[in-house]
């Protein structure tokens, strides 16, 4: 017996650590003895030694394999050094889930004015199902105010017409987005007047951090993504329109000002069942109404060198 628990601890000490988390480690863990040096030298007669905090306090193991090695690694790190837990903090969640769990519903009729709002409620969670807060609130932070300045929108329209208008608002919402890496959430606002008018808006969670992203979070620092894209866009708009003479963008017309330039940092966008990069733009942002709401696919191909790992295939 006490032959096989040597033998047994001996293979759980050697499981061989993922060479990716192993280099983040080293990373965090050299980074942190900087800290430390740097530290000792401005203040040298102040050094203490700092009590552990118990960072890690539960373990979900579904056996022994690299990934429960890779996960105690960093628990007993943390746990060694404080300037290694504070560095350990840059190293992302191993995964979140992100998901509707209820929704209300702003409805409202008076005369020939009529809203129909769906409002979802949103909640992250890591993988053992502990809600993270902080991404939890964040999210349905940024869906409250968005639903709130279209229902405001909304009722100053009533106000203003003492109820006599002709309107009919919808806002709906589904998930565009449900990969490994992303989880994204659209909304789709319908106003129908004289005429109708679309838009839409989409929020993403990074399920490798649980954090709310922009477009700009999906490419490597200092590179010109807006503009690569927006090349790629224009291409692709004058090929439609050789090819289909019903379709029409502002591009190379008579008034230059209407003309699409460059999509803005908070484009609407999100990644198909494909993997690919789709850019969304309103009516009216870069064609007349009667094209309503256009997609561009982005090739994979022309992001492969300033696009961060996983995002796109």
């Amino acid at each position: 017996m006490k032959h096989d628990l040597t033998e047994m601890k001996h293979d759980y000490q050697n499981i061989p650590i993922p060479q990716e988390l192993k280099t983040r480690v080293e990373q965090s863990i050299s980074k942190a003895k900087k800290d430390n040096e740097c530290a000792a030298e401005i203040f040298p007669k102040t050094r203490q030694k700092l009590s552990k905090t118990d960072q890690i306090r539960r373990f979900a193991f579904c056996g022994i394999g690299s990934a429960a090695a890779a996960i105690l690694t960093i628990a007993v790190l943390a746990n060694s050094n404080a300037n290694i837990a504070h560095a350990m903090e840059e190293i992302p969640v191993l995964g979140t889930i992100a998901k509707v769990v209820t929704f209300r519903e702003y409805q409202h009729k008076e005369n020939q004015m009529q809203a129909d709002i769906k409002i979802p409620e949103v909640q992250v969670e890591n993988k053992e199902g502990k809600v993270l807060a902080d991404a939890t609130e964040d999210m349905n932070d940024a869906i409250q105010k968005y639903t709130e300045q279209i229902i405001a929108a909304y009722e100053s329209d009533v106000k203003a017409t003492g109820g006599e208008g002709l309107e009919d608002l919808t806002l709906d919402y589904d998930i565009v987005t449900d990969n490994d890496k992303l989880f994204s959430l659209r909304f789709q606002q319908c106003i129908t007047m004289a005429g109708a008018v679309q838009t839409q808006k989409i929020y993403h969670i990074d399920k490798s951090t649980g954090k709310m992203i922009t477009l700009r979070d999906l490419f490597l620092d200092k590179t010109d993504y807006q503009i690569v894209i927006s090349e790629n866009i224009k291409t692709q708009m004058k090929q439609q329109m050789i090819e289909d003479e019903t379709k029409v963008y502002w591009l190379d017309s008579d008034v230059p000002e209407w003309d699409f330039q460059q999509i803005s940092e908070d484009v609407n966008f999100y990644i198909n069942e494909s993997g690919k990069l789709m850019i969304v733009f309103d009516e009216y942002q870069v064609a007349p109404g009667f094209m309503g709401v256009v997609t561009f696919e982005i090739p994979t191909d022309v992001l492969k060198d300033i696009v961060k790992d996983g995002y796109l295939k």
